[in-house]
């Protein structure tokens, strides 16, 4: 189904009693959505079972395929949802959706794509490929539906109980407004009052490394959808619509000449947005220019407000309140260094959630929201109007070996580095994941330097104070093998989401592969589980940590073999050995 044409919110206020939706069903205890809640905490308020105490005694209670199973499915790159026990979560390599009952038996299976796609998929992974198109972030699961996009820009909805399609949106098709080939959907959909948020939009990074490509005229969305049929309440497009250069505009770097035929464009949208219900406002940050804009005598800027900002909208209308830059400069793209000597570092967009919280600011009570920043800083904004309140400190010198850092420093900038997404809050600290991988930037001699540490860091919700950070060490090997490695004492990253329960934080490195438990008190390590080679982080329901597996980023290269690699995935469910899914769910049926 392509979406119909665009009507903002008009149906709603005309017959709004046809589109009040049940509400999600799932209780505090259940992790429905990517962030748990549609604040963006990222925290199970509910979870009793696991503890501080308890929580060193982890172990497996089943995988998903099982351990003597022949069957194979695809990586598995998005935090999964859960809810009554029964998990939802899609795979990126061999696209597919999958449901599975509480103890880890196929619910159902949704293959992903056309008709064609599908026989493809399947030929390709018959001979041993791995086709991608799949889902790379995690599900909202309602009381009778299943939402989740792909990475071909396509929005689904599913019946929760049998996993039958009821409608989709490409947002590559025609009849979508402001479709376009390159659109994807990596962040996850929201439920907002009675809305379905889904953000999306063009991925153009690679596309000007074809000298034939006319760069880049796609741009960043926000869309609110019916949960019934899908049809557009309204549509957000991130910053102004390009326009065609005449004559190209040429920008040089010390790497080559650009040429841009298109601007700006501003890119997707990374950023699960979060809902604050007291304002009714929507936030989310957003992605770089792939292309600038026309620099004019009144305004000789190449770049417009909206790149590498954070922005709020009314949730109801999706008209935009505020915008606030937090990288200016940001023009990117693959044929790019990522670093300029007068600019600054480069592709440093938001794709963290802007967490809402209530924060005592200077002896004031604040509605806020906080968020990380691929330039390794984390922001705490004003949320009625966009002020920045306070950040942590950022480096902005050049790449170096041990460059001199503020203490209090979270992350180093890069292309791949600083605070990618998924940091966390439990309303009384932020807690923040951290990359350093600071010659990622086409550096002339240092290209192709692996990641040199990572960590997790406590602040205070005012951002004046660090209360811990824990260091992950550095792995002794990561490629090749341990006798002829590709790297050593390679730094172990924290890219993947943080999910807190219970006094508990629980997440994934990069670099080792392991599960880490740690005390959100101290930040003290509590259970570390070797899984493979993972990205996805784990979400925590009902005494249970449900977590992913597979990885094959950034590229197959050897020379870029900086984490271990599997294009397949398997989920694992870790719990207490005394509790089974009897004494959790009991008949386990929905």
């Amino acid at each position: 189904m392509t979406a119909v044409p665009f009507k903002p919110g008009l149906l709603k206020r005309l017959f709004p009693a046809l589109l009040l939706m049940p509400p999600n069903p799932s209780s505090g205890q259940d992790w429905p959505t990517y962030n748990q809640s549609v604040e963006g905490w990222r925290h199970n308020a509910a979870e009793r079972v696991l503890t501080t105490r308890n929580v060193s005694r982890l172990s497996l209670k089943w995988r998903y395929p099982g351990k003597d199973s022949k069957k194979r499915i695809g990586m598995i790159c998005a935090t999964p949802s859960v809810v009554d026990g029964y998990v939802y979560f899609g795979t990126a390599t061999f696209p597919a959706f999958y449901k599975l009952r509480p103890n880890g038996e196929l619910a159902w299976k949704f293959q992903l794509g056309s008709e064609d796609e599908k026989i493809r998929f399947q030929e390709m992974e018959s001979q041993g490929l791995i086709p991608r198109g799949g889902v790379y972030s995690s599900a909202l699961v309602t009381e009778d539906a299943v939402f989740f996009g792909s990475v071909r820009g396509t929005a689904y909805c599913l019946d929760r109980k049998t996993g039958k399609e009821r409608w989709r949106i490409d947002s590559r098709a025609e009849g979508f407004p402001g479709k376009h080939h390159a659109n994807v959907i990596m962040a996850s959909p929201i439920l907002c009052r009675d809305q379905v948020i889904f953000s999306g939009g063009a991925l153009e990074h690679a596309q000007p490394k074809d000298p034939k490509y006319d760069c880049c005229y796609g741009r960043g969305f926000v869309m609110a959808l019916n949960p019934r049929n899908g049809e557009i309440f309204w549509k957000y497009d991130v910053g102004p619509p390009p326009r065609r250069f005449d004559p190209p505009i040429v920008m040089k770097s010390w790497v080559g000449t650009h040429t841009f035929k298109y601007g700006p464009s501003t890119s997707s949208v990374w950023s699960t947005p979060s809902y604050d219900q007291g304002s009714g406002l929507l936030f989310f940050g957003t992605d770089i220019h792939n292309s600038p804009r026309q620099p004019t005598p009144e305004d000789p800027r190449n770049y417009t407000e909206h790149s590498a900002a954070i922005i709020a909208l009314d949730a109801y209308t999706g008209m935009e309140k505020w915008v606030t830059q937090i990288n200016p400069n940001d023009v990117w793209n693959h044929t790019m260094s990522g670093y300029d000597p007068k600019t600054g570092y480069k592709d440093q967009s938001i794709g963290d959630t802007p967490k809402v919280v209530t924060v005592e600011f200077d002896g004031r009570k604040v509605t806020a929201v906080g968020a990380g920043c691929k330039n390794g800083g984390f922001y705490l904004l004003r949320a009625s109007d966009g002020e920045i309140l306070n950040h942590t400190p950022i480096y902005t010198g050049p790449p170096m070996d041990n460059p001199k850092l503020d203490p209090r420093t979270l992350a180093l900038p890069s292309t791949i580095g600083g605070l990618q997404t998924g940091c966390a809050t439990d309303g009384k600290s932020f807690f923040a994941n951290g990359v350093d991988c600071i010659f990622k930037v086409r550096h002339p001699v240092r290209r192709l330097e692996p990641p040199s540490g990572g960590r997790v860091t406590s602040v205070s919700l005012d951002l004046k104070t660090e209360n811990w950070r824990h260091e992950r060490p550095l792995v002794p090997w990561v490629g090749g093998t341990r006798e002829n490695p590709l790297f050593r004492n390679t730094g172990d990253p924290v890219a993947s989401g943080i999910a807190l329960a219970n006094g508990v934080g629980y997440f994934t490195t990069f670099s080792s592969n392991k599960l880490v438990a740690v005390d959100l008190s101290t930040g003290s390590s509590l259970k570390e589980i070797y899984l493979g080679p993972v990205l996805a982080g784990p979400s925590v329901s009902r005494g249970r940590i449900y977590q992913g597996t597979g990885n094959t980023h950034f590229t197959n290269s050897p020379k870029e073999a900086y984490f271990p690699k599997t294009p397949y995935g398997v989920l694992y469910s870790f719990g207490l050995p005394e509790l089974d899914e009897v004494d959790r769910m009991g008949s386990g049926k929905e």
